[in-house]
């Protein structure tokens, strides 16, 4: 069984924020939401300067206390992401600098991690400052145990018995050569984890067919965003349709 209904999401573009480029912030619910910020290109230091390309830098802020090693392992996880999504040879010898907080305490399973990818994406829309390949849509798939039956379930609920899961997180843009989902540009895998529980186990089958669970749960998430890129408003008066679907149609 699978099941491709996604919560109740919410973007938003934050205003006010001094010193960057871009941000937004982005949730599945009320208790899973994250926001990011980026900056750039901008000079980098000596040390981190690379002569043909831009240097990424990810900071990943918990909702209280200091960044430990779960939120260090998400930094990396959005670097790699940021790299594979964004033409850094545009920017030679710059830094861009990354900064997502958490506004909610992780929850069980793949969501917080997903919903800050979303946000890193939007941050780097909201900025416009640097060259990507498309838009990268990330979804928690939870393997959820009801009953005898487990099933694939795209943004599993809070009080869900997880059996394990992951994050599935996919590069849409029109210049891609991947599948089509509905209305959404060709997409590709650019990263993902899934795991089950001690003592159970999972084949093939099973992660190829959560991985089609999750693409289509991404692609819902690739239309909400251009859904409310198309909503927000610039000083002076409302974006055209035009402009809104070029931001998204890389």
């Amino acid at each position: 069984m699978s099941s491709t209904a996604l919560g109740s999401i919410n973007i938003s573009c934050e205003e006010g924020l001094d010193g960057v480029d871009g941000s937004a912030r982005f949730s599945f619910r009320p208790s899973c939401s994250a926001l990011a910020s980026v900056s750039g290109p901008i000079a980098a230091r000596l040390a981190a300067e690379h002569p043909a390309r831009a240097t990424v830098e990810v900071h990943v802020r918990p909702l209280s206390s200091v960044p430990g090693t779960a939120e260090k392992s998400r930094g990396i996880t959005l670097r790699e992401i940021i790299e594979r999504s964004c033409i850094l040879a545009h920017h030679p010898r710059t830094l861009i600098q990354v900064v997502v907080q958490a506004l909610t305490n992780p929850t069980p399973g793949y969501a917080l991690l997903a919903a800050e990818i979303n946000a890193c994406s939007l941050a780097l829309i909201n900025a416009g400052s640097i060259t990507m390949r498309g838009v990268v849509c990330a979804v928690p798939v939870g393997r959820v145990k009801k009953g005898s039956v487990v099933a694939l379930e795209v943004g599993p609920p809070d009080d869900a018995v997880l059996e394990g899961g992951g994050c599935f997180a996919f590069l849409f843009g029109f210049a891609l050569s991947g599948p089509k989902i509905g209305s959404a540009p060709p997409c590709e895998d650019i990263w993902s984890t899934y795991r089950v529980r001690p003592g159970s186990s999972f084949d093939e089958v099973e992660l190829l067919r959560a991985k089609e669970v999750a693409r289509d749960g991404a692609a819902k998430v690739w239309q909400c965003m251009k859904d409310s890129i198309r909503r927000q408003q610039m000083p002076g008066g409302m974006r055209s349709p035009e402009d809104d679907d070029a931001k998204m149609e890389i």
